[in-house]
């Protein structure tokens, strides 16, 4: 059988760590790259395609069918990852509002935390005290975040800060001249563009909405990575285990294929939602690369970026609020509706298995009770049985149990 855990491990483990997987994290547990959309291969009698989702390098999900990277059968093998490596970054949709609050933290032109150095220092000394517990590191990041939303000019390199804020589903804009303290670098702004309006009146709405900067992926991925291993600290991220930059996909894991089978119906195939999803990621992403080679334009680019973006959240929460309809469509099972709710992992598989000599009840306290006790309701246990080895010193008991 299936042996995930290992159960004489050589080492004792001492504790674990949690953090953000890196792309290069990715790529080493993964077996194979993904990048073809296509399932299955017409030619080879339906056989699955090579570098496809299905890859028969990710494992099986049929009786009949061998892994090709372990060379075991459907019972044995635990299956093995891949990976799509993006042509651009995207937003994490997990950590969506984590990098919303990072941008507002930092200066979009140089990276810094927007706090004064005496206030840096102070902030970093503290965070570093021996024996500082969760609730005191919460409240001094949270002092972090609020000092440096009054802040409008980075005290490292001048440049004007505004809010940052959500601009719809998976967008973040930043609206660099919001505060009454820019109005002089607002109409400067308005000035410099006075011979463009006066040459086409048309473009006097767009000028006017041209005061926000959409803050694009990529852009973000680039300060992400400016951010120093201090500042990180100042935000209350682990730089060994989680830098900023993780919060943007660059390389996206495939999952193996014993957990999204495809199932043989009236002598075709139904596919999972998972590896449907997973197509249409690869589909998008080959096109918006082939695109950005051929030089399609700036409107074609950002639209395929927007739905691949889109796809890949979706992918992990198909309940993505704001999407557009025409890319919803049918309801879909992602990862996170694989595992929330009654029917999911926990509460539906793992919790909520229907077992032999067990009672259910509604949860209630009893203010009677100490703490190790359980209760067991009279009629239950009258009736609850457990099993009994029958020895010769008990045989006699057991006898006029039965009789009885």
């Amino acid at each position: 059988m299936k042996e995930p855990v290992l159960v004489q491990a050589p080492k004792q483990i001492q504790y674990i760590q949690f953090g953000v997987p890196s792309p290069r994290d990715i790529r080493q547990v993964a077996e194979v790259e993904i990048n073809h959309r296509d399932l299955y291969n017409a030619d080879e009698n339906n056989k699955p395609v090579e570098h496809g989702v299905l890859d028969p390098r990710l494992g099986i999900s049929k009786k009949t069918d061998t892994c090709k990277t372990c060379g075991q059968n459907v019972a044995d093998c635990v299956g093995h990852w891949g990976y799509i490596e993006l042509c651009v970054p995207v937003f994490h949709y997990g950590y969506f509002k984590t990098i919303q609050g990072i941008l507002q933290d930092i200066c979009k032109k140089c990276s810094r935390v927007m706090l004064e150095e005496p206030d840096r220092r102070s902030f970093l000394r503290r965070l570093r005290m021996p024996g500082i517990d969760g609730l005191q590191t919460r409240a001094l990041i949270k002092g972090v975040n609020d000092r440096c939303k009054k802040v409008t000019y980075c005290p490292y390199c001048g440049d004007t800060n505004g809010v940052v804020k959500k601009g719809g589903p998976l967008k973040i804009i930043h609206d660099k001249y919001r505060q009454k303290r820019t109005a002089t670098e607002q109409e400067e702004f308005r000035k410099s563009l006075a011979n463009v309006v006066e040459a086409d009146p048309q473009l006097k709405p767009l000028v006017a909405k041209s005061q926000s900067e959409d803050m694009t992926p990529q852009r973000v991925y680039n300060l992400f990575k400016n951010i120093s291993n201090e500042d990180c600290e100042l935000m209350g991220l682990n730089p060994a285990s989680g830098r900023p930059e993780l919060f943007l996909w660059t390389c996206v894991p495939v999952p193996p294929v014993c957990i999204r089978p495809s199932v043989a119906q009236d002598g075709a195939s139904n596919e999972d939602d998972l590896t449907v999803k997973l197509s249409e990621i690869i589909f998008t992403n080959t096109i918006l690369k082939k695109g950005m080679d051929q030089g399609s334009t700036a409107a074609s680019v950002m639209e395929q970026w927007d739905y691949l973006g889109l796809a890949i959240a979706m992918y992990i929460n198909s309940e993505v609020p704001g999407a557009p309809l025409a890319l919803v469509g049918k309801a879909i099972r992602g990862f996170t509706q694989r595992l929330k709710g009654k029917q999911g992992r926990f509460r539906g598989n793992l919790s909520g298995k229907r077992v032999d000599f067990s009672g259910r009840t509604v949860i209630s306290p009893d203010p009677n009770m100490r703490i190790d006790e359980v209760a067991v309701p009279e009629r239950v246990a009258k009736i609850l049985t457990y099993p009994e080895v029958v020895t010769p010193h008990n045989m006699e008991r057991m006898r006029t149990l039965i009789r009885r």
